[in-house]
């Protein structure tokens, strides 16, 4: 028998599915089945192959692989849903065919069951996320069943929320044979047999799991607590696991682990776990749930496997992307009975931003579960709050996390509470005198060059001193010496190792490699291990690891800004915008252009007074908003919605990448261009290493000041470094943190302190990668519509035309000046928005001609689940932007106006359809299918739409500095609202001249109409309300203005204020909790 299995898919996975699946039948890997043949196409391609002509007529004898008793075709369809129910690009024609009767063309013997000669089985892949959960699927069900075909299986739809597999693999496990029994007409279209059909997927199902269960005695296992039964050592490793979406998360998990490990090495070490393994949240089934589901010593159940979990939050309650498989399979009810984690203990590290209500929402929902899955609590799970700063948190806990881990791990813990006070001998706990905190490792006083590539021993040798690329004064200790009123006479104060933290590496290892050895290695991972989630979509191709190379269309400033600088830069760029020396000239240009405070005097050093006028000047300069067109690949494998964000890879400063490789050269003969593997991954050069690896631009951290310490030839230098990483270097008397001042203040990278620190510059390749995390991806909001494209094509966009837009503020300012800190006052720019400025630059001088080819940028999509459009188009919006804080409100309103386009379009089919056309001529009923949004999945035409279709009010607030410099998009919102899609347009100047200042915040309470309105939209008429921007201040002001607004309402109604103000604050927590208060704040 032979089987046609069509898929319509977005990003792949139902078509893998599919593929699959005719695979397996095609080289008869499936027993049992009588199918020994299948063809697999895109739903789409359902006429070319003529398959309707097919169908309508019985399988005939001279069909391939046909045998007597079949008496239907057979056909699977395997299809996923986008967007907000819409079908895939690929499958989107025949989703419509069906919707519409059968056409007289077809010539079916039986017009009213044309495919009676058809028996089916539909697969749904969607996301619960959305509302029109598998609705594609469910269209194609109900309409081949509504032409005559008969269901050979019950539809089935697989939730991505959850896991796709643990649906998929037990339907897959059950359609042949249900398909067969009705090609034969053995099963009837009836509930009854569906039902039995169904069970019988169920119970696949449930063997599914009980295979995977862990094997569990009928009876009570005794206890069995005693000394002589415990180890003395772990037989299992220290599993480590992370979810990281920016590196935090990644780089706790990886020092704590690297420091570890540097401790086993130490013969004398009496560490509980002989190993460790360390790995994302999603490798937990490759790497560590075999050894999870077995006991850790047979004969005593109270001895467990050690967990350690450090997971972020991303979004608002949204998993890592390198963590959801792992979320999604602890949710699942399949997984509770099995109780994975009962042979392990476990510790939790969250990190969250208290700007957002559902405060490390993963990490307590981890928590929480590990302990319902069967796992014991080692202790009570941390919370680190990126918003107050995570080191408070974050080095308490690492400091005793294991400790703690192993005593229950031992089997001589069990609760958090008994565990709390006892910390492991000699484990990674706050570090004593004679446990040093950190890897000692010696700095050698005379240092070999490492080998070259060709395996030549480089046998010179360099000084002890190691010669620095800037002047060898000591510039750093100098500062500090003032910081601390301290003589030049007077020794610095020595630190114990005690006050030191115990973070060091987060590299195991960085080896220089020859082309021999190269060729030795094995492949790294394939793409599939690095997929992540699309908006409104099942997978994804482009992740942080594997990003899309966008060309950079148009870019324009959204601020009062000239551009007569950028054409000067464009001028020193030329077409090589990728040259770091001309880049250097470029951004050179763009300080000189715009300075952000009056020049200081060379002869004292102090910055001439600012007139009113020059301030203001001043002021506008650091304020720079540019917004950026950027093109998407023609294959539709990049989708987004509004209120998507888009993630940008970007390298470091050249500036910085320079810096480094020189010294590396100078001091090691490392080259740019020899070849390293770093933690055994794949070769890369150093320059690539250096470049777009770690992060040398970040702020310093205290665990990183200390590595670099113990590279400093220079004793003071030395003693200097091992203060700012201290716990306790607070000045005495005034009260000043030294490391907060000199540091985090200032923003110091580690370029600018190897530059002040010289004698570190000894520091090696392996030792400089291991000190420094990845350079985390930008994110920044789409300001754009899918729909744009698609309606300024008339549906049949062209490659080149698809493409999204984003907006930003150009990093740009001056950190405070401290007397006695002579680099302090220091001009600092954003690692990504000034090179994008820079590169950019024929663009924002309107000089297109001159670019070409056009600059790129490495992208990938960043998904909110939160932050969407309702679906329904008569919910009433108050959207809340202040400043870049509208960019996603751009692309909201945009997206009205398309949806109310297209509902003008099919309103005038529908009357043309319904003969109310007058143009003289007859229409065919194909002339009617609209095609509006098809080339991107998102049909909003006939499919949904409706001519009665309401569209709600949109009330919008926008505040910013000055309105003849900074109001963004200020012409698109007077359009907006011209056009109707905007309702009322609120805007706030803090800024502006001869007047107060004024923020949104402000305009709701003082405005008393302003505030009337806001109360009418959220009590009468049920507005959602978003709020995008500043969290540390603006989103908690504006939270609190509509409480107390709300609370004014109350009281207004005879309740007393205490009651008012609480009835208010439940109104809005109620709000939250249905997803119509939703919030995109950043710290």
């Amino acid at each position: 028998m032979k089987v046609t299995i069509l898929y319509g898919s977005a990003t792949g996975n139902a078509e893998h599915i599919a593929k699959d699946l005719a695979k397996s039948i095609n080289e008869s890997k499936i027993p049992n089945t009588s199918f020994r043949s299948a063809d697999t196409m895109e739903l789409n391609h359902f006429k070319r192959k003529k398959l309707m002509e097919s169908w309508i007529q019985p399988p005939t004898i001279d069909d391939d692989d046909a045998i007597k008793d079949t008496k239907k075709h057979a056909v699977i369809i395997v299809c996923s849903t986008t967007g907000n129910g819409d079908a895939p690009e690929n499958a989107g024609r025949f989703v419509r065919y069906l919707k519409k009767p059968a056409p007289a063309t077809l010539k079916a013997p039986n017009p009213a069951a044309p495919l009676e000669h058809v028996a089916y089985a539909v697969l749904g892949l969607g996301d619960t996320n959305y509302d029109q959960f598998c609705e594609s699927a469910k269209i194609i069900d109900k309409k081949l069943n509504d032409w005559g075909a008969q269901r050979g299986v019950k539809l089935t739809c697989a939730d991505e929320a959850t896991g796709l597999e643990g649906t998929v693999e037990p339907w897959l496990d059950s359609v042949l044979g249900g398909l067969e029994k009705a090609c034969r007409g053995e099963g009837g279209n009836n509930e009854e047999e569906e039902n039995a059909l169904s069970k019988e997927a169920e119970e696949k199902l449930k063997i599914s799991a009980k295979e995977k269960e862990i094997p569990q005695s009928t009876t009570p296992a005794k206890s069995t607590n005693s000394a002589s039964s415990s180890p003395d050592k772990s037989s299992t490793p220290l599993f480590i696991l992370y979810g990281s979406a920016t590196g935090n998360a990644e780089h706790i998990a990886k020092d704590l682990a690297n420091t570890y490990n540097s401790y086993l090495k130490n013969p004398s070490f009496l560490g509980y776990f002989t190993s460790v393994v360390c790995c994302e949240l999603n490798q937990y089934k490759k790497k560590c749930l075999d050894q999870w589901a077995k006991p850790a010593f047979e004969g005593n159940d109270s001895v467990k496997h050690g967990v350690v979990v450090v997971c972020s939050t991303t979004g608002n309650a949204d998993a890592p992307e390198n963590a959801d498989r792992f979320v999604r399979w602890m949710k699942r009810k399949t997984t509770e009975p099995q109780k994975p984690f009962q042979h392990c203990a476990y510790a939790v590290l969250g990190l969250g931003d208290t700007n957002y209500d559902v405060f490390c929402a993963i990490a307590n929902m981890i928590d929480k579960r590990l302990g319902q899955l069967g796992g014991t609590r080692a202790m009570k799970a941390a919370m680190a709050d990126e918003a107050t700063g995570l080191e408070q948190t974050v080095e308490p806990w690492v400091g005793s996390v294991i400790g703690k881990l192993a005593v229950v791990c031992k089997g001589e813990g069990g609760t958090e509470e008994k565990s709390s006070a006892v910390v492991e001998t000699a484990a990674v706990t706050t570090a004593s005198e004679s446990a040093p905190a950190v890897i000692t490792t010696p700095v050698p006083k005379k240092i070999a060059k490492q080998s070259s590539p060709s395996g030549e021993e480089k046998k010179m040798e360099v000084e002890e001193t190691i010669s620095a690329l800037t002047p060898t004064t000591n510039v750093g200790v100098s500062t500090i010496r003032q910081l601390l009123s301290l003589s030049a006479s007077t020794p610095l104060p020595s630190i114990s190792n005690s006050n030191l933290p115990t973070m060091v590496s987060s590299l195991s290892s960085c080896q220089l490699i020859s082309e021999d050895m190269q060729r030795e290695r094995p492949r790294g991972n394939s793409l599939a291990d690095n997929m992540t989630v699309s908006s409104g979509s099942s997978g994804f191709l482009y992740t942080a690891n594997n990003p899309y190379e966008s060309a950079v269309l148009e870019a324009r400033y959204l601020t009062g800004t000239e551009a007569e600088c950028a054409a000067n830069a464009a001028t020193v760029l030329g077409e090589d915008y990728e040259n770091d020396e001309k880049l250097m000239g470029a951004m050179r240009l763009y300080e000189e252009r715009f300075p952000l405070s009056p020049p200081s005097n060379s002869m004292t050093g102090t910055v001439e007074t600012r007139s009113g006028d020059e301030r203001l000047q001043h002021d506008k300069n650091g304020k720079r908003v540019m917004e950026l067109t950027l093109s998407l690949p023609d294959d539709f494998t990049l989708e987004y919605e509004p209120g998507d964000s888009v993630g940008l890879i970007v390298p470091n400063s050249p500036h910085s990448v320079q810096f480094v490789l020189s010294m590396l050269q100078q001091n090691h003969g490392i080259l740019p261009s020899q070849k390293i593997s770093v933690d055994a991954g794949h070769p890369i050069t150093v320059e690539e290493a250096i470049r777009s690896t770690v992060d040398l631009c970040c702020t310093m951290k205290r665990k990183r000041l200390l590595l670099l310490s113990m590279y400093a030839s220079d004793p003071e230098e030395e003693n200097a470094l091992r203060l700012l990483s201290s716990s306790n270097n607070v000045k005495e008397g005034d009260n000043v943190d030294l490391f907060q001042t000199y540091v985090e203040e200032q923003h110091r990278t580690v370029v600018d302190i190897l530059m002040e620190f010289p004698s570190c510059q000894s520091i090696t390749l392996e030792g400089l990668l291991g000190c420094l995390p990845a350079i985390p991806p930008r994110y920044y909001s789409v300001c754009s519509s899918p729909l744009d494209n698609q309606q300024a094509q008339g549906g049949d966009a062209g490659a080149s035309d698809f493409n999204l837009k984003v907006a930003f503020s150009v990093v740009d300012y001056l950190t405070p000046r401290v007397p006695e800190d002579a680099n302090s006052g220091r001009r600092m720019a954003g690692l990504a928005t000034r090179r994008l400025e820079c590169v950019c630059s024929s663009l924002l001088s309107n000089n297109r001609l001159a670019l070409s080819p056009k600059p790129k940028v490495q992208i990938f999509p960043k998904p909110s689940h939160e932050f969407r459009l309702p679906s329904n188009m008569s919910t009433p919006l108050v959207l809340i932007g202040p400043g870049t804080g509208i960019a996603p409100f751009i692309g909201f309103l945009s997206h009205r106006r398309a949806q109310m386009a297209s509902l003008e379009s099919t309103q005038a089919a529908e009357q043309t359809s319904e003969g109310t056309w007058r143009g003289g001529y007859e229409l065919e009923p194909a002339d009617l299918a609209l095609s509006t949004g098809d080339a991107r999945g998102l049909n909003l035409a006939v499919d949904y739409m409706s001519k009665h279709q309401k569209v709600g009010d949109i009330d919008l607030f926008f505040g910013c500095r000055s309105p003849d410099h900074d109001f963004l998009y200020e012409k698109e919102l007077e359009e907006f609202k011209e056009s109707g899609i905007l309702t009322n347009l609120y805007a706030a100047f803090s800024r502006e001249h001869g007047k107060e200042k004024t923020y949104v915040q402000t305009l709701m309470r003082n405005e008393t109409q302003c505030g009337k309105r806001l109360v009418e939209m959220i009590l009468e008429k049920k507005a959602s309300i978003y709020i995008c921007g500043d969290g540390n201040a603006m989103g908690k002001d504006v939270q609190e203005a509509i409480v107390t607004l709300l609370a004014q309402h109350f009281c207004g109604e005879g309740v007393s204020p205490e009651v008012a103000k609480a009835r208010a604050v439940a109104h809005v927590d109620q709000m939250k909790s249905i997803g119509r208060f939703v919030l995109d704040i950043w710290s």
